[in-house]
């Protein structure tokens, strides 16, 4: 029985006509760029799955009176890779600029942008691997004889961890957005509606649907869930079955969530390290407390023990449940993967390879 009708609905690509569960974001950041009358830059961050780089594309959908560019800085990070593609973007076309001089490149980028042009740097938190000016040059587009500019970094940390201060200090006032992870209910919304536009009718049910949106309810990730999806389809049609409830829980007991590159390959060898050390220790559990990350590394001071969770929660690998009050008064949490453990760890050895 063939469940798939139309399988691009489950790429990252596909771009539904409802952004579920992020009107209201959509609409706010519309406003601001459209209000703005000077340069603006947005800075707007969410774990993985939270919807960041469909906003993006929402974005030029909502604002066609804006020429728009994308970058995607975890496949293009230096200042001269990002410009020279902003370029070939503005003139439509590709050229070689190879001989030109970093400074002059930037100068004829700003010529050629149009008046309203809306940047959105995708995987913004790739930057930190560069030494990059770039966002602070486009930030103050207007200053150094170029057009207004809307710039909008999508990123799954927060803009201190991957920019300067002398950048931060350049922005001046700028705007922040933070995506909250998708609830159950959205997730479920958000399953029905690919359901509808990539199954044939008939070939699925509704508990099949209610099943995955429980399922991932913790990680709050609609990639993790239309994957989840996904995979539950291929397995009916391999079973000439209609995707069931049964079929789901099939489906989710080889299944390993979605994993973005960037947000490995953006974390620092020595974080890699405790991680990969962690996991180790961890085996087939995937809950942990701060106790055991102190095993691993005795010497770890609490400001770096934080830093370190934070990283992991702004990158989307793991939540926290407060247990109830911990030494001194404080609040004890248990933190979980939301990866299984055995596939971050063999991730983390591919990377280092």
């Amino acid at each position: 029985m063939k469940v798939i009708s139309n399988p691009t609905v489950f790429s990252q690509e596909y771009v539904p006509e409802r952004f579920i569960g992020r009107e209201d974001y959509i609409s706010r950041i519309v406003n601001i760029i459209k209000l703005s009358e000077t340069s603006s830059t947005l800075i707007i961050r969410g774990n993985p799955g939270t919807g960041k780089t469909l906003l993006g594309k929402y974005l030029f959908r909502r604002l066609p009176e804006f020429r728009g560019f994308y970058v995607n800085c975890y496949v293009t990070s230096t200042d001269r890779g990002i410009v020279t593609q902003l370029l070939n973007e503005a003139a439509g076309k590709s050229s070689d600029y190879g001989n030109i001089p970093s400074e002059t490149l930037f100068k004829t980028l700003l010529k050629r942008l149009p008046q309203r042009a809306l940047i959105i740097l995708d995987e913004a938190h790739s930057l930190k691997r560069t030494r990059t000016q770039v966002v602070y040059l486009l930030s103050r587009s207007s200053e150094l004889g170029g057009p207004n500019l809307n710039l909008v970094l999508l990123t799954i940390e927060e803009p201190e961890m991957f920019l300067d201060s002398s950048t931060i200090s350049g922005l001046g006032k700028y705007n922040r957005v933070t995506l909250q992870e998708y609830s159950r209910e959205e997730l479920f919304e958000i399953i029905s509606d690919r359901a509808r536009a990539g199954f044939y009718e008939g070939s699925y049910t509704t508990d099949a649907l209610e099943r995955i949106s429980y399922l991932v309810e913790d990680s709050g990730s609609a990639r993790t869930a239309i994957e989840l999806l996904r995979n539950s389809a291929l397995i009916a049609e391999t079973e000439g079955s209609i995707m069931n409830e049964e079929v789901v829980l099939k489906a989710y007991r080889d299944f390993s969530p979605p994993l973005e590159d960037s947000s490995l390959a953006n974390f620092e060898e020595e974080d890699l390290m405790l991680l990969a050390g962690l996991l180790d220790s961890l085996g087939a559990e995937s809950t942990f407390k701060t106790v055991n990350i102190k095993k691993i590394k005795p010497d770890i001071n609490e400001s770096r023990l934080y830093k370190f969770i934070n990283s992991l929660e702004l990158s989307g690998f793991i939540g926290k449940r407060k247990l109830g009050k911990g030494y001194g008064g404080g609040v004890e949490n248990e933190y979980f993967f939301k990866i299984p453990p055995a596939v971050l760890l063999s991730r983390i050895k591919t990377l280092a390879k």
